[in-house]
């Protein structure tokens, strides 16, 4: 159970199941056995209504390559119902909120990696979703971005309430973060709490 606000990190090494376990709580696996319930909702039966209130961004950003900044955000606004002015103003919200005014107009093949994770987690957030998974994301980001990218996550959870579930094998980046964690190995959750009472 994660208590709704939270920022929940699920840590564990390489090949542990953290992308398994976000998928499969994101509806986009279906698990080989279990129950899954996500905002109150069955996940497993009630799918499409979840997917209206979440939203998720890799730490691997990958979007239409010849598409800008801009025309990347419009595309998948729409994906999400968004339209006309609902829209224009969504994107604009995201472009100020991560300070992507001077890149709208590039490309995004041709942004740093900084950059893309930024538009990685504007995309994730245009639908105004009440949860956010995000799979790793500072992963392949220089210190700086990285740490700027810890910097929006917290900001977001502060400002917003939104409750936010991510994967990690960071654990300064989980202790900077994260209000509760889970560590995960072999597909289980083998301890559960903060990480102070955990070490």
């Amino acid at each position: 159970e994660i208590p709704a606000g939270a920022i929940f990190g699920i840590l564990g090494p390489n090949g542990a199941g953290k992308t398994t376990l976000i998928s499969i709580l994101a509806t986009l696996l279906l698990p080989d056995a279990g129950q899954v319930e996500v905002l109150g909702l069955d996940a497993l039966q009630q799918g499409s209504q979840l997917r209206r209130r979440i939203n998720l961004a890799s730490g691997a950003a990958k979007f239409i390559w010849s598409l800008t900044v801009e025309e990347n955000l419009r595309f998948y606004g729409r994906l999400y119902g968004l339209w006309g002015q609902t829209l224009a103003e969504r994107v604009e919200e995201m472009v100020a909120l991560f300070e992507l005014a001077p890149w709208r107009q590039r490309p995004f093949e041709t942004l740093s990696s900084g950059l893309k994770q930024r538009l990685a987690l504007a995309k994730a957030l245009i639908s105004r979703p009440e949860l956010l998974f995000l799979d790793e994301p500072t992963s392949g980001l220089d210190p700086l971005a990285a740490q700027h990218t810890r910097e929006e996550i917290a900001r977001l959870n502060r400002q917003t309430g939104m409750t936010i579930i991510l994967t990690t094998h960071n654990m300064r980046e989980a202790e900077e973060l994260c209000h509760e964690v889970g560590f995960l190995g072999e597909g289980r959750i083998l301890a559960q709490g903060d990480i102070p009472k955990l070490q």
